[in-house]
Protein backbone atom coordinates (compact mmCIF):
# COMPACT_ATOMS: atom_id res chain seq x y z
CA UNK A 1 0.00 0.00 0.00
CA UNK A 2 1.18 3.27 -1.10
CA UNK A 3 1.41 6.49 1.42
CA UNK A 4 -0.72 8.02 -1.34
CA UNK A 5 -3.40 5.27 -0.06
CA UNK A 6 -2.67 5.39 3.39
CA UNK A 7 -3.23 9.00 3.67
CA UNK A 8 -6.70 8.77 1.95
CA UNK A 9 -7.70 5.86 4.37
CA UNK A 10 -6.77 8.30 7.22
CA UNK A 11 -8.91 11.23 6.47
CA UNK A 12 -11.97 8.59 6.04
CA UNK A 13 -11.21 7.28 8.97
CA UNK A 14 -10.92 10.58 11.06
CA UNK A 15 -14.00 11.89 8.90
CA UNK A 16 -15.93 9.10 10.18
CA UNK A 17 -14.87 8.90 13.85
CA UNK A 18 -15.60 12.55 13.62
CA UNK A 19 -19.11 11.58 12.58
CA UNK A 20 -20.41 8.88 15.18
CA UNK A 21 -18.82 11.02 17.81
CA UNK A 22 -21.81 14.26 16.60
CA UNK A 23 -23.72 11.44 17.01
CA UNK A 24 -23.34 9.95 20.22
CA UNK A 25 -23.34 13.99 20.77
CA UNK A 26 -27.11 14.48 19.04
CA UNK A 27 -28.20 11.58 21.00
CA UNK A 28 -27.11 13.35 24.22
CA UNK A 29 -28.35 16.84 23.62
CA UNK A 30 -31.76 15.95 22.41
CA UNK A 31 -33.73 15.56 24.53
CA UNK A 32 -32.26 14.35 27.55
CA UNK A 33 -30.25 17.97 28.00
CA UNK A 34 -32.06 20.05 26.48
CA UNK A 35 -34.55 19.11 28.90
CA UNK A 36 -32.65 19.61 31.77
CA UNK A 37 -32.26 23.69 30.84
CA UNK A 38 -35.33 24.97 32.32
CA UNK A 39 -34.35 23.66 35.44
CA UNK A 40 -30.86 25.44 35.38
CA UNK A 41 -30.41 27.98 38.24
CA UNK A 42 -27.01 29.07 36.26
CA UNK A 43 -25.42 27.75 33.06
CA UNK A 44 -27.71 28.96 30.54
CA UNK A 45 -25.68 30.28 28.10
CA UNK A 46 -23.16 27.40 27.55
CA UNK A 47 -26.14 24.96 27.97
CA UNK A 48 -27.75 26.82 25.10
CA UNK A 49 -24.53 26.88 22.81
CA UNK A 50 -24.63 22.50 23.27
CA UNK A 51 -28.14 22.79 21.98
CA UNK A 52 -27.74 25.59 19.17
CA UNK A 53 -24.03 23.48 18.25
CA UNK A 54 -25.97 20.27 17.73
CA UNK A 55 -28.73 22.41 15.20
CA UNK A 56 -25.64 24.42 13.44
CA UNK A 57 -24.01 21.07 12.66
CA UNK A 58 -27.09 19.30 11.39
CA UNK A 59 -25.78 20.42 7.90
CA UNK A 60 -22.95 18.13 8.45
CA UNK A 61 -23.11 15.04 10.70
CA UNK A 62 -25.28 12.76 8.31
CA UNK A 63 -24.69 14.44 4.71
CA UNK A 64 -20.69 13.70 5.90
CA UNK A 65 -21.35 9.83 7.19
CA UNK A 66 -23.56 9.34 4.55
CA UNK A 67 -21.13 10.43 1.80
CA UNK A 68 -18.33 8.70 3.03
CA UNK A 69 -20.31 5.77 3.07
CA UNK A 70 -21.17 5.70 -0.30
CA UNK A 71 -17.41 6.27 -0.84
CA UNK A 72 -16.29 3.31 0.91
CA UNK A 73 -19.26 1.19 -1.14
CA UNK A 74 -18.40 2.54 -4.63
CA UNK A 75 -16.30 -0.76 -5.79
CA UNK A 76 -18.68 -2.58 -4.40
CA UNK A 77 -21.18 -1.03 -6.34
CA UNK A 78 -19.17 -0.92 -9.58
CA UNK A 79 -17.02 -3.96 -9.71
CA UNK A 80 -17.87 -6.84 -7.39
CA UNK A 81 -20.46 -9.42 -8.39
CA UNK A 82 -23.88 -9.65 -7.00
CA UNK A 83 -23.14 -13.29 -5.27
CA UNK A 84 -20.37 -11.56 -3.47
CA UNK A 85 -22.25 -8.16 -2.49
CA UNK A 86 -25.37 -9.10 -1.27
CA UNK A 87 -24.70 -11.18 1.75
CA UNK A 88 -21.20 -9.25 2.65
CA UNK A 89 -23.31 -5.49 2.30
CA UNK A 90 -27.37 -5.86 2.00
CA UNK A 91 -28.19 -8.94 3.73
CA UNK A 92 -25.44 -7.62 6.78
CA UNK A 93 -26.71 -4.06 6.79
CA UNK A 94 -30.62 -5.23 7.36
CA UNK A 95 -29.30 -8.08 9.53
CA UNK A 96 -27.67 -5.48 12.21
CA UNK A 97 -30.84 -2.97 11.62
CA UNK A 98 -33.46 -5.69 12.63
CA UNK A 99 -30.95 -7.12 15.51
CA UNK A 100 -29.72 -4.04 17.05
CA UNK A 101 -32.98 -2.86 16.69
CA UNK A 102 -34.79 -5.11 18.92
CA UNK A 103 -31.94 -5.16 21.59
CA UNK A 104 -31.77 -1.17 21.97
CA UNK A 105 -35.85 -1.73 22.52
CA UNK A 106 -35.69 -4.77 24.72
CA UNK A 107 -32.80 -2.91 26.89
CA UNK A 108 -34.48 0.74 26.83
CA UNK A 109 -37.50 -0.43 27.50
CA UNK A 110 -36.11 -2.66 30.60
CA UNK A 111 -33.97 0.59 31.78
CA UNK A 112 -36.82 2.75 31.57
CA UNK A 113 -39.30 0.41 33.41
CA UNK A 114 -37.00 -0.12 36.80
CA UNK A 115 -35.36 3.62 36.95
CA UNK A 116 -38.96 5.78 36.63
CA UNK A 117 -41.80 2.73 36.59
CA UNK A 118 -43.64 3.49 34.02
CA UNK A 119 -42.53 4.34 29.88
CA UNK A 120 -40.46 6.93 29.54
CA UNK A 121 -40.89 8.64 26.05
CA UNK A 122 -44.23 8.87 23.53
CA UNK A 123 -41.73 9.55 20.73
CA UNK A 124 -42.72 7.74 17.44
CA UNK A 125 -39.19 5.37 17.65
CA UNK A 126 -39.04 1.77 17.75
CA UNK A 127 -36.83 2.02 21.11
CA UNK A 128 -39.69 3.33 22.93
CA UNK A 129 -42.27 1.23 20.76
CA UNK A 130 -45.44 0.19 23.51
CA UNK A 131 -45.66 -3.51 22.01
CA UNK A 132 -44.17 -5.91 19.36
CA UNK A 133 -46.39 -4.47 16.46
CA UNK A 134 -45.78 -1.30 17.05
CA UNK A 135 -41.89 -1.68 16.95
CA UNK A 136 -42.02 -3.85 13.83
CA UNK A 137 -43.85 -1.02 12.07
CA UNK A 138 -42.07 1.45 13.27
CA UNK A 139 -38.81 -0.45 11.86
CA UNK A 140 -39.74 -1.00 9.16
CA UNK A 141 -40.68 2.87 8.57
CA UNK A 142 -36.80 3.56 9.48
CA UNK A 143 -38.35 5.07 12.68
CA UNK A 144 -35.76 3.37 15.03
CA UNK A 145 -32.09 4.49 16.52
CA UNK A 146 -30.45 2.21 14.19
CA UNK A 147 -32.24 3.69 11.10
CA UNK A 148 -28.53 4.49 9.22
CA UNK A 149 -28.01 0.46 8.65
CA UNK A 150 -31.46 0.69 6.93
CA UNK A 151 -30.35 3.39 5.22
CA UNK A 152 -27.17 2.14 3.94
CA UNK A 153 -28.92 -1.30 2.84
CA UNK A 154 -31.45 0.27 0.97
CA UNK A 155 -29.20 3.24 -0.72
CA UNK A 156 -26.83 0.18 -1.70
CA UNK A 157 -29.67 -1.90 -3.33
CA UNK A 158 -30.66 1.34 -5.43
CA UNK A 159 -27.04 2.42 -5.94
CA UNK A 160 -26.20 -1.46 -7.73
CA UNK A 161 -29.55 -1.97 -9.27
CA UNK A 162 -29.31 1.58 -11.19
CA UNK A 163 -25.39 2.46 -11.33
CA UNK A 164 -25.66 2.68 -14.97
CA UNK A 165 -28.42 5.24 -14.91
CA UNK A 166 -26.85 7.45 -12.31
CA UNK A 167 -27.71 10.46 -13.67
CA UNK A 168 -31.65 9.54 -13.07
CA UNK A 169 -30.84 7.79 -10.08
CA UNK A 170 -29.36 11.70 -8.86
CA UNK A 171 -32.14 13.31 -10.34
CA UNK A 172 -34.66 11.39 -8.28
CA UNK A 173 -32.06 11.62 -5.03
CA UNK A 174 -32.61 15.47 -5.49
CA UNK A 175 -36.03 15.55 -5.77
CA UNK A 176 -36.27 13.28 -2.35
CA UNK A 177 -34.12 15.36 -0.72
CA UNK A 178 -36.60 18.89 -0.95
CA UNK A 179 -39.94 16.69 0.02
CA UNK A 180 -37.86 15.52 2.78
CA UNK A 181 -36.87 18.98 3.80
CA UNK A 182 -40.46 20.50 2.93
CA UNK A 183 -41.26 17.79 5.21
CA UNK A 184 -44.34 16.85 2.29
CA UNK A 185 -42.73 13.47 2.88
CA UNK A 186 -44.62 12.60 6.46
CA UNK A 187 -42.67 11.10 9.29
CA UNK A 188 -38.92 11.32 10.73
CA UNK A 189 -37.70 8.39 9.49
CA UNK A 190 -38.88 8.28 5.70
CA UNK A 191 -37.74 11.80 5.46
CA UNK A 192 -34.16 10.95 6.43
CA UNK A 193 -33.91 7.76 4.48
CA UNK A 194 -35.44 10.30 1.65
CA UNK A 195 -33.10 13.10 2.57
CA UNK A 196 -29.75 12.01 2.49
CA UNK A 197 -29.83 9.14 -0.07
CA UNK A 198 -28.21 12.11 -2.31
CA UNK A 199 -24.79 12.09 -0.11
CA UNK A 200 -23.99 8.45 -0.47
CA UNK A 201 -24.89 8.41 -4.41
CA UNK A 202 -22.50 11.49 -4.45
CA UNK A 203 -19.96 9.50 -2.91
CA UNK A 204 -20.32 6.58 -4.43
CA UNK A 205 -20.61 7.77 -8.12
CA UNK A 206 -18.94 11.13 -7.78
CA UNK A 207 -16.80 11.15 -4.80
CA UNK A 208 -13.47 12.08 -7.36
CA UNK A 209 -15.46 15.80 -8.24
CA UNK A 210 -16.06 15.89 -4.45
CA UNK A 211 -12.25 15.29 -3.29
CA UNK A 212 -11.08 17.66 -5.98
CA UNK A 213 -13.08 20.39 -4.79
CA UNK A 214 -12.32 19.85 -1.33
CA UNK A 215 -8.78 20.87 -2.49
CA UNK A 216 -7.29 24.23 -2.49
CA UNK A 217 -7.28 25.57 -5.61
CA UNK A 218 -7.62 28.12 -7.31
CA UNK A 219 -10.20 26.59 -10.02
CA UNK A 220 -12.37 25.94 -7.64
CA UNK A 221 -13.16 29.42 -6.33
CA UNK A 222 -16.04 29.34 -8.84
CA UNK A 223 -17.77 26.51 -8.07
CA UNK A 224 -17.40 26.97 -4.36
CA UNK A 225 -18.98 30.80 -5.12
CA UNK A 226 -21.92 29.31 -6.76
CA UNK A 227 -22.86 26.74 -4.34
CA UNK A 228 -22.51 29.58 -1.81
CA UNK A 229 -24.73 31.57 -3.81
CA UNK A 230 -27.39 28.80 -4.06
CA UNK A 231 -26.98 28.20 -0.88
CA UNK A 232 -27.45 31.87 0.48
CA UNK A 233 -30.84 31.72 -1.53
CA UNK A 234 -31.84 28.91 0.00
CA UNK A 235 -31.31 30.31 3.13
CA UNK A 236 -32.95 33.89 2.00
CA UNK A 237 -35.90 31.36 1.78
CA UNK A 238 -35.73 29.75 5.05
CA UNK A 239 -34.38 26.76 3.62
CA UNK A 240 -31.06 26.20 6.39
CA UNK A 241 -30.78 22.74 5.77
CA UNK A 242 -30.43 22.60 1.80
CA UNK A 243 -28.56 20.09 -0.14
CA UNK A 244 -26.18 22.88 -1.29
CA UNK A 245 -25.46 23.68 2.60
CA UNK A 246 -25.19 20.56 2.95
CA UNK A 247 -22.66 20.04 0.29
CA UNK A 248 -20.35 23.19 1.67
CA UNK A 249 -20.40 21.34 5.26
CA UNK A 250 -19.53 18.15 3.51
CA UNK A 251 -16.48 19.86 1.14
CA UNK A 252 -15.04 21.41 4.53
CA UNK A 253 -15.15 18.24 6.69
CA UNK A 254 -13.04 16.01 4.03
CA UNK A 255 -10.69 19.46 3.99
CA UNK A 256 -10.25 19.61 7.15
CA UNK A 257 -9.91 15.86 7.57
CA UNK A 258 -7.12 16.00 5.24
CA UNK A 259 -5.04 18.62 7.11
CA UNK A 260 -5.71 17.37 9.97
CA UNK A 261 -3.82 14.14 8.84
CA UNK A 262 -1.72 16.20 7.11
CA UNK A 263 -0.13 17.90 10.02
CA UNK A 264 -1.14 16.21 13.42
CA UNK A 265 -1.23 12.69 14.45
CA UNK A 266 -5.05 11.40 14.66
CA UNK A 267 -4.49 7.76 15.55
CA UNK A 268 -7.54 8.18 18.15
CA UNK A 269 -10.34 9.77 16.08
CA UNK A 270 -8.90 7.50 13.28
CA UNK A 271 -9.03 4.25 15.46
CA UNK A 272 -13.00 5.35 16.37
CA UNK A 273 -13.11 5.83 12.64
CA UNK A 274 -12.44 2.36 11.99
CA UNK A 275 -14.80 1.07 14.80
CA UNK A 276 -18.09 3.11 14.12
CA UNK A 277 -20.39 0.34 14.37
CA UNK A 278 -19.66 -0.81 17.25
CA UNK A 279 -20.40 2.52 18.97
CA UNK A 280 -23.22 3.12 16.34
CA UNK A 281 -25.39 0.38 18.00
CA UNK A 282 -24.63 0.15 21.49
CA UNK A 283 -24.40 3.98 22.60
CA UNK A 284 -27.94 5.02 22.85
CA UNK A 285 -28.42 1.78 25.16
CA UNK A 286 -25.54 3.53 27.59
CA UNK A 287 -27.05 7.09 26.86
CA UNK A 288 -30.33 5.83 27.99
CA UNK A 289 -28.60 4.00 31.37
CA UNK A 290 -26.34 6.79 32.22
CA UNK A 291 -28.32 9.99 31.30
CA UNK A 292 -31.65 9.06 32.67
CA UNK A 293 -30.33 7.78 36.09
CA UNK A 294 -28.06 11.19 36.50
CA UNK A 295 -31.18 13.43 35.07
CA UNK A 296 -33.78 11.91 38.00
CA UNK A 297 -30.44 11.61 40.18
CA UNK A 298 -30.04 15.46 40.16
CA UNK A 299 -33.99 16.14 40.19
CA UNK A 300 -34.40 14.35 43.07
CA UNK A 301 -31.62 16.07 45.24
CA UNK A 302 -32.53 19.40 43.89
CA UNK A 303 -29.04 19.94 42.60
CA UNK A 304 -30.28 22.21 39.70
CA UNK A 305 -30.84 25.00 41.80
CA UNK A 306 -27.20 24.81 43.65
CA UNK A 307 -25.38 27.35 40.86
CA UNK A 308 -21.78 25.26 41.32
CA UNK A 309 -24.04 22.20 40.08
CA UNK A 310 -25.61 23.88 37.04
CA UNK A 311 -23.06 25.20 35.92
CA UNK A 312 -20.58 22.28 35.34
CA UNK A 313 -23.95 20.23 34.00
CA UNK A 314 -24.03 22.73 31.58
CA UNK A 315 -20.53 22.67 30.44
CA UNK A 316 -19.54 19.20 31.30
CA UNK A 317 -22.38 16.35 30.93
CA UNK A 318 -22.73 16.24 26.75
CA UNK A 319 -18.74 15.77 26.80
CA UNK A 320 -18.83 13.03 29.99
CA UNK A 321 -22.08 11.25 28.61
CA UNK A 322 -20.26 11.26 25.22
CA UNK A 323 -16.90 9.82 26.65
CA UNK A 324 -18.58 7.58 29.02
CA UNK A 325 -21.24 6.06 26.51
CA UNK A 326 -18.15 5.79 23.63
CA UNK A 327 -15.98 3.69 25.99
CA UNK A 328 -18.68 1.63 27.17
CA UNK A 329 -19.85 0.50 23.84
CA UNK A 330 -16.24 -0.30 22.72
CA UNK A 331 -15.81 -2.12 25.59
CA UNK A 332 -18.80 -4.15 25.45
CA UNK A 333 -17.58 -5.11 21.54
CA UNK A 334 -14.48 -5.99 22.99
CA UNK A 335 -15.73 -8.18 25.72
CA UNK A 336 -18.42 -9.49 23.20
CA UNK A 337 -16.95 -9.93 19.88
CA UNK A 338 -15.48 -13.82 20.35
CA UNK A 339 -16.93 -16.72 19.38
CA UNK A 340 -21.40 -16.97 18.98
CA UNK A 341 -21.16 -13.02 19.80
CA UNK A 342 -19.35 -12.38 17.09
CA UNK A 343 -22.90 -12.68 15.23
CA UNK A 344 -23.89 -9.70 17.35
CA UNK A 345 -21.53 -7.31 14.71
CA UNK A 346 -21.41 -9.13 11.58
CA UNK A 347 -24.17 -11.94 9.68
CA UNK A 348 -23.46 -15.61 10.99
CA UNK A 349 -22.43 -16.57 7.69
CA UNK A 350 -20.20 -13.99 7.03
CA UNK A 351 -18.02 -15.22 9.96
CA UNK A 352 -17.00 -18.74 8.46
CA UNK A 353 -15.96 -16.36 4.99
CA UNK A 354 -13.74 -14.68 7.78
CA UNK A 355 -12.08 -17.13 9.09
CA UNK A 356 -11.35 -18.67 6.15
CA UNK A 357 -9.91 -15.86 4.25
CA UNK A 358 -7.51 -15.63 7.52
CA UNK A 359 -6.67 -19.18 7.57
CA UNK A 360 -5.45 -18.82 3.62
Amino acid sequence: MNNTRSDEILWVNTLKGTCILLVVLYHTVLPGFENTVQYLSAGWIPAELWVKFNTVLSPLRMPAFFFVSGLLAANGIMNRPWKQVFTSRITNLFYLYILWGFIQWWSIVGISSEITGQRISENLNAAYAGSLLEFLKLTFLAMSTSWYLYGLGIYFLLARIFRKQKIALLVVAVVLNYLAVEKIIPFWGPQSLAQYFLFFLMGAFWSPLMLRLSEWRRENIVPWALLAAIAGVHVIFGMNRSLFMCLIAVLCSVAICRWLNAHFRMSWLNWIGRNTLQIYVIHRIFIEFFGMSAILFAQRHHLFEQTWFSVLWACLYPIAIVTICSLCSVLVWSLTNRGLGQSLFVFPTLIGMKRKKTAA
